[in-house]
């Protein structure tokens, strides 16, 4: 497939690794010292015992949507956004002069807003909704470290249709070495995975732990914290868990205990060094979807008061 990602931090640097190496022609749109690092030194993705697994000599990186275009010799199949949620605004005049007319344009990121962001910016017809989960960080720029071995991605047309775009995706990042399907509902998948991400993020900046404390030490508010996710999304009419399953908090809670203790979430690595974050994309955005369905969220309240100020204190 030709496929463009968008980014390369540690999702985009994670999925442009694989892509490229199992022989795809991909091109990421990137800036500044990303740009010069993939420019000089390539991409190489590294397994959790430091071991090279992926490594992309020169790989085609350009800051110019159209430049990038021209070299892949036309538009993508497939358009992977990889950036953080509140960088989709600004990236409206390079996601449409990527998007022709068959590219499916697949989101990735964490929160349940970035298809339909995406659907403002280049329509509701070329949107795929995505749902990664991998633990993958940057060491340095152009070198991405996976910390587990959950390498997932799983898209779906946002009605549920099976469609040979999604067919096509799936089976490509399979023969690249991940675990990909589509679920019954991918928008219902959005609001599994963000019972998963938020409350780890959320909780974890606000008491300065790794996964390995939030189950042990803080495990009834990290539980209070989920279930208020599972609660809004029921109040949308997405039921998380399936007849006859655990209740999904449990099920979340016994992911969670699988996971290296030592794990973090990129939105708590960012509080946690004074950058910007995607606070707002997931705590805020579930805080107002549950004022929306009248479903109280006391422990996001919490953490956004918490959060809230020591983000805007170092923002300066």
């Amino acid at each position: 497939m030709r496929i463009v990602v968008i980014g390369a931090g540690g999702i985009g640097g994670w999925l442009g690794a694989r892509l490229a190496a199992a022989g795809n022609d991909v091109g990421f749109l990137v800036h500044g010292a990303t740009l010069e690092a993939l420019s000089s030194g390539g991409l190489t993705l590294l397994a959790p015992d430091g071991e090279a697994v992926a490594r992309i000599e020169q790989p085609l990186a350009s800051d110019d949507a159209t430049a990038l275009l021209d070299t892949l010799g036309g538009h993508p199949d497939a358009l992977l956004v990889t950036t953080k949620l509140d960088a989709i605004a600004d990236l409206g005049p390079a996601l449409r002069t990527l998007t022709g007319p068959g590219t499916a344009v697949v989101s990735t990121q964490n929160g349940v807003d970035a298809p339909r962001l995406l659907a403002d910016a280049v329509g509701a017809e070329h949107v795929l909704p995505g749902v990664a989960r991998v633990y993958a960080q940057v060491v340095v720029r152009g070198t991405v470290a996976l910390r587990s071995g959950l390498e997932s991605l799983q898209v779906g047309e946002s009605d549920g249709a099976r469609t040979p775009r999604v067919e096509r995706l799936v089976a490509t990042l399979r023969a690249a070495g991940l675990r990909s399907s589509t679920p019954d509902s991918i928008l219902a998948e959005l609001w599994r995975k963000a019972a998963f991400v938020v409350p780890q993020g959320g909780l974890g900046a606000a008491v300065d732990a790794p996964i390995g404390e939030l189950r042990t030490t803080y495990r009834d508010a990290y539980r209070a914290m989920i279930q208020e996710i599972v609660d809004v999304a029921a109040a949308q009419g997405r039921e998380l868990a399936a007849a006859g399953e655990a209740a999904y908090a449990d099920q979340v809670l016994a992911f969670a205990d699988e996971q290296p203790a030592d794990a973090t979430t990129s939105m708590q690595r960012d509080i946690a060094a004074g950058l910007p974050s995607e606070l707002d994309a997931q705590v805020g955005a579930v805080r107002r979807a549950g004022d929306a369905a009248g479903v109280p969220t006391p422990v996001h309240d919490v953490v956004a008061g918490v959060l809230g100020p020591r983000e805007a204190a170092a923002r300066g």
